[in-house]
C-alpha cells in the first residue's frame, strides 16, 4: 500500500488540492472556516459545561480543545470516506490508478485542515493558561499515529458503504454516540470505576488520553501508551485494508 501511495503521490495531490479548492469555490471565507467549525464547537461546550452545568476541571476550554481538535479529525475521515468511492465512481471505471488512494486522499484533506486548526489553537494555549507544556513535542509522532489508525477506518468504511449503502448513515449516528462515550468533554476519571475498562476499549479514548495527557496535563505519553496506540494504528490499518483489498475487484461494479 505504502508503495503505491508513494508511486501515485502526484496523484493523491492533485485529489487533495481539488477537494480543497471544491469545498471552499465560492466561499468568501474560504480555509478560515475549517478554524470557525472547530471554533463554534469550542464556544458552545465551554459555555454549556463551563457555566451551565459547571463541570470541575480548572482551565476547560484548554482541555477541550486537546481532545476536539484530534476527534474533528477522526469523525471527518469517517465520514467523508463513506462517500469518497462512490463521488469518484466516473474516475474509478475510466482510469486505472490503487483505488485506495482516495479514501487515503480524503484522510490527508482531513489531516490538512486539523494541523490548520492545530496551527492556530495551540498556540492559545499559552494565552489560556499562561504556559505552553514542553510535552507537546510528543504532538507530531502521536498525530502520525493517529493518521493510520484514521487511514485503516476510512479504507474499511469507503469498501463497505460501496454494498452496504446504508452504512453511510450507521455511521454518522454511530460517531454521534461514540463521541459522548469519548472523554473529550469530561475526563475519564469521572466514568463509574465500574465501566472504565470499557471506555478503554474504545481506541479514540486512547487517543484523546494522551492527547490531554500533552497539551492539557504536560505529561509525557508512557511507554506503555506509545504501545497502546502504535497497537491500535497497526491492526487498525491491517484490518481496513484487508477489507479494502477483497471488496477492490467488485468496487467499479457496483458503483
Amino acid at each position: 500500500m505504502l508503495n503505491d501511495t508513494l508511486r501515485y503521490r502526484d496523484l493523491l495531490v492533485a485529489l487533495v488540492a481539488t477537494e480543497l479548492k471544491v469545498k471552499y469555490r465560492g466561499s468568501a471565507l474560504g480555509l478560515l472556516w475549517s478554524l470557525l467549525n472547530p471554533l463554534a464547537l469550542i464556544l458552545i461546550y465551554s459555555v454549556a459545561f463551563q457555566y451551565i452545568i459547571r463541570i470541575q476541571i480548572e482551565h476547560f476550554t484548554v482541555f477541550l480543545i486537546a481532545g476536539l481538535l484530534p476527534w474533528g479529525f477522526f469523525a471527518g475521515s469517517a465520514t467523508a470516506s463513506t462517500v469518497s468511492l462512490m463521488v469518484n465512481a466516473g474516475l474509478l471505471k475510466k482510469v486505472h490508478f490503487p483505488r485506495e488512494i482516495l479514501p487515503t486522499a480524503t484522510v490527508l484533506f482531513n489531516l490538512i485542515q486539523t494541523m490548520l486548526a492545530l496551527a492556530v489553537f495551540l498556540p492559545s494555549l499559552f494565552v489560556l493558561r499562561g504556559a505552553v507544556p514542553w510535552t507537546l513535542v510528543f504532538y507530531p509522532v502521536v498525530l502520525v499515529l493517529q493518521a493510520v489508525f484514521v487511514t485503516g477506518v476510512a479504507l474499511g468504511l469507503s469498501a463497505l458503504t460501496v454494498a452496504f449503502r446504508d452504512l453511510r448513515h450507521l455511521t454518522e449516528v454511530g460517531l454521534t454516540m461514540l463521541f459522548w462515550l469519548t472523554p473529550i468533554v469530561y475526563h475519564i476519571s469521572m466514568v463509574p470505576a465500574g465501566m472504565q475498562t470499557a471506555f478503554r476499549l474504545n481506541p479514540m479514548t486512547s487517543f484523546v488520553s494522551v492527547y490531554q495527557d500533552i497539551a492539557y496535563w504536560g505529561r509525557p505519553p508512557s511507554a506503555g501508551d506509545f504501545l497502546v496506540l502504535i497497537g491500535w494504528a497497526a491492526a487498525t490499518l491491517l484490518v481496513g485494508w484487508t477489507i479494502f483489498r477483497r471488496r477492490a475487484p467488485y468496487l467499479a461494479e457496483e458503483l
